[in-house]
């Protein structure tokens, strides 16, 4: 064994050893109607809709002794909503490049209904089961909203999004990642610089927008939906089994209406094909 590899392994075996815990767990009265903020420089956040008329916050940060001391970890009540804090002075690459980090995570339970608010550093952020609007951020992580009531807005630097059975309006935007929003029933948004998209839309057409840079196409939708459709790509082939009445049709290139027209159907690759198809 080199002595830089048993150097190395001293520094993790060291770390390792002082790896510990500090936790929050707190719990709030509220009423339906109220807020949820998270803040985190980093850590995954998981958001769910409970039973009960509280917010139910559970927060773990695990670290070296240092990282330990120098994290803060709040919940407090204001009016009728709940600010949650997660924040660190661990920007160090050295101390990351050795495996001594930390992990955080930040779990949430709120009433039903609910207006969700997120942003974290570096993690993912995981929402279910909520009836009010939600805005979902993250620098570094996978954006998940399934089951939400309500208009959704999603957005990560360094991941995928994935949208599942959403009443409302839905505004994804990831700069490295696919985009996924699936059984939406509201206007739709997807757009990635780095991944395919896929959007299926449930209900009356409100408009629709599917644009990457990177990736393949797929919009699905009712047969009986109404639109204008515009879809364009620079690097494939763009396919339909809807009946859509053209106006123009090349390769790269497809303009026409669905069912005599209505909201915006547009999509656009600079690196893949389109499918247009119909909903089962």
């Amino acid at each position: 064994m080199s002595r830089y590899l048993a150097f190395a392994l001293v520094l993790i075996a060291a770390g390792a050893a002082q790896a510990a815990d500090k936790t929050l767990d707190r719990t709030f009265k509220v009423t339906p109607g109220g807020t949820l903020t998270v803040e985190a420089d980093a850590g995954d956040v998981r958001v769910k809709a409970g039973d009960a008329n509280q917010v139910v916050v559970h927060m773990v940060f695990s670290g070296s002794e240092k990282q330990l001391a120098k994290a803060t970890l709040e919940a407090v009540q204001k009016d009728n909503g709940v600010i949650v804090t997660m924040k660190s002075d661990n920007h160090n690459w050295f101390s990351f490049s050795w495996g001594d980090s930390g992990n955080q995570v930040i779990e949430v339970t709120v009433p039903k209904n609910y207006v969700v608010n997120v942003r974290t550093g570096g993690g993912s952020v995981d929402l279910r089961d909520t009836t009010g609007a939600a805005t979902l951020r993250t620098s570094g992580g996978d954006v998940t909203a399934k089951n939400v009531t309500g208009n959704v807005e999603l957005r990560t630097s360094g991941g995928s999004i994935r949208a599942e059975t959403i009443k409302g309006d839905v505004d994804a935007d990831t700069s490295g990642g696919d985009v996924r929003l699936v059984h939406v029933d509201g206007k739709i948004r997807a757009d990635t610089s780095g991944g395919s998209v896929r959007v299926s839309l449930t209900g009356a057409n409100r408009g629709i927008s599917a644009t990457t840079s990177g990736g393949d196409i797929e919009v699905r939708l009712p047969k009986g939906t109404t639109g204008n459709v515009e879809a364009t790509t620079s690097g494939g082939d763009i396919e339909s089994d809807l009946p859509v009445t053209t106006t123009v049709w090349k390769d790269s290139r497809l303009v026409g209406t669905l069912n005599g027209g209505g909201e915006s159907i547009y999509a656009h690759t600079s690196g893949g094909s389109i499918e247009l198809r119909a909903e089962n």
